[in-house]
């Protein structure tokens, strides 16, 4: 998979009401937590951001990837879309 394709894309609303994201990948999901993300780091954005490159390099998988995001998302507290999140 081409920078760690996900099956199922994860929908955030980022910062103010009505800016939605649409991750589809590993290497989206890296960009969106270096250049769009809330908080400057924590745990779990810190360990995804890692994760999110090694399924670029094939080092990990698309799907480790996705799980290590959304706990990125949990952790800083953002709104996913239901029908996204009930796809994993």
């Amino acid at each position: 998979m081409e920078h760690g394709d996900w099956n199922n894309p994860v929908i955030l609303e980022l910062g103010r009401a009505g800016h939605f994201a649409i991750i589809t990948n590993a290497l989206d999901a890296a960009n969106c937590m270096s250049e769009e993300w809330p908080l400057n780091s924590g745990p779990a954005v810190d360990e995804a951001v890692l994760v999110c490159l090694d399924a670029v390099l094939g080092k990990a998988s698309a799907e480790e990837a996705r799980e290590a995001f959304l706990e990125a998302v949990r952790e800083a507290g953002l709104s996913v879309r239901p029908d996204s999140e009930s796809l994993h």
